[in-house]
């Protein structure tokens, strides 16, 4: 037996033994079903605000680029890296605010501790719920903590830095505070484009779901419009070589609608587990994620569906137990590199015993539906085309998957922001789930075909979809009660 292969006997072994001790807390707390919240009003009200998350530069600190391998060392700045927030409401009373950075992604319990000081700002009035999504650039600073430096059986350690993190989450309010004074009334409408040709994937999906999706407020003074956009690819183009700070390709494609449109841009990612944006040839790949914002920039002024909606947020937040098997994300945990909190899980959940507590928040603006969910799905788990038995990775047939979150939803364009509101993977369909025989979650394995499974190695196990498709099911009946 080889070095990873003892090294990930160990881990298995010492993570169950921790998954005995959670166990003997008693059983997890009940999650109550979440009831929807409605906002009405007669005319639809919002602000925009920006503001950068640069790490102190002047500082002599190591920061450590997220996204890639562990331990790399920013040594510069491509681009600048920025949160925004937008304030949206149908009325003078009553709103939500959404959030968006450049960085890899953020647990629930750090966005939590932002959800609070926002809450407790004496500026922002009626704030009803609080969305903070990531745009999940590969080469921003290490916000979850397993990006840093590893050790012999590449076990990373903490990669966060706690002044970084504390500035982060104060210029989140600041954000907020400044999003909520700028409201003003407007009009507000939602459309799509197909991007042919726009994404790429190694997993060979059978479909890209290439769709750009657009909401745009236009106020009625004439100013600046907002725009939400939503694409399923990953801001990773720059590669493991890389070391410069940088929002890739979201950061490009919104200055250039800036430039061009006037318009103030909040992005997030759709479905984006395996699923890359379209590179350009050759070996520039500076000038490939510049291509790629520019490439999105024109799509969003091509979009000639638009409708208008109705004032009218509707939503469901709804917390729920996510079951973990991974025990090297586990031992991070319980190693203090990321914020966790376990909980027990009956063993037909988890091989460990363990559970994490995460979210999604359904939400309808003017009956346009959208879900947030905490990972990286992969697109087939939220728009179907699952694979044959003949061509899966185990060789069982869709039969084994869920239903689709979209076919759930009786919507093929239900929009999904990714990694929003929490942190937890990828989410693999079950015939396409593989594990490493002998080191589980360490190293990734070559199915049949001889792909690599690398993704596995970063979800929570087995049964994630199937938590999320039950959870949205149960939600989808309660937002429609």
């Amino acid at each position: 037996m080889d070095v990873m292969a003892l090294a990930s006997k160990f881990i298995v072994s010492k993570m169950k033994k921790y998954g005995r001790k959670v166990a003997a807390q008693g059983p997890a707390p009940e999650i109550p079903d979440s009831l929807p919240v409605t906002l009405k009003g007669e005319k639809w009200q919002a602000g925009f605000a920006r503001a950068e998350i640069m790490p102190d530069l002047n500082s002599g600190k190591t920061y450590y680029i997220a996204g890639h391998g562990s331990g790399h060392v920013m040594e510069g700045v491509l681009s600048p890296v920025y949160i925004h927030a937008v304030w949206l409401a149908c009325s003078d009373e009553e709103g939500v605010l959404w959030l968006s950075a450049d960085v890899v992604g953020m647990t629930r319990i750090e966005i939590n501790k932002i959800r609070s000081m926002i809450t407790d700002s004496d500026i922002i009035k009626g704030c009803k719920f609080i969305n903070f999504s990531c745009t999940h650039s590969h080469s921003g600073i290490d916000t979850l903590g397993y990006w840093g430096k590893p050790n012999l059986v590449s076990i990373p350690a903490d990669g966060k830095d706690p002044d970084y993190m504390e500035m982060l989450m104060k210029t989140a309010v600041t954000v907020s505070e400044e999003a909520y004074k700028n409201r003003r009334p407007g009009r507000f409408f939602a459309g799509d484009i197909l991007v042919p040709g726009g994404l790429l994937t190694k997993r060979e999906f059978i479909d890209k779901h290439e769709y750009l999706s657009r909401f745009r407020f236009a106020p009625d003074d004439g100013g600046n419009e907002i725009w939400i956009l939503n694409f399923g690819g990953h801001p990773n183009s720059l590669g493991g070589s890389n070391r410069l700070l940088s929002g890739e390709y979201p950061y490009f494609m919104r200055e250039q609608i800036k430039e061009e449109c006037g318009a103030d841009v909040l992005f997030g990612i759709g479905a984006i587990g395996g699923m890359d944006v379209a590179e350009t040839d050759g070996d520039d790949k500076v000038a490939c994620i510049k291509h790629q914002g520019a490439m999105l920039c024109e799509y969003s002024q091509k979009i000639e569906n638009d409708t208008e909606l109705e004032p009218e947020i509707k939503y469901i937040n709804q917390p729920f137990y996510m079951p973990v098997d991974n025990n090297v994300l586990t031992l991070l945990a319980t190693r203090k590199v990321m914020s966790f909190r376990a909980y027990p899980a009956p063993p037909e959940e988890s091989e460990l015993g363990i559970c994490t507590q995460t979210e999604m928040t359904y939400i309808t603006l003017g009956g346009r539906k959208i879900l947030c969910l905490p990972g990286e799905n992969f697109v087939s788990t939220v728009y179907g085309s699952y694979r044959p038995a003949e061509d899966s990775a185990t060789g069982e047939g869709p039969e084994i998957n869920p239903t689709p979150l979209a076919v759930l939803a009786d919507d093929p364009k239900l929009i999904v922001f990714g990694v929003t509101n929490d942190m937890t993977g990828y989410v693999v369909p079950p015939n396409e789930f593989i594990l490493n025989p002998t080191q589980p979650y360490l190293n990734g394995y070559h199915d049949r075909f001889d792909k690599n499974h690398y993704h596995e190695t970063n979800s929570m196990g087995p049964l994630s979809q199937k938590r999320i498709a039950d959870t949205f099911e149960k939600v989808l009946a309660n937002f429609n009660s």
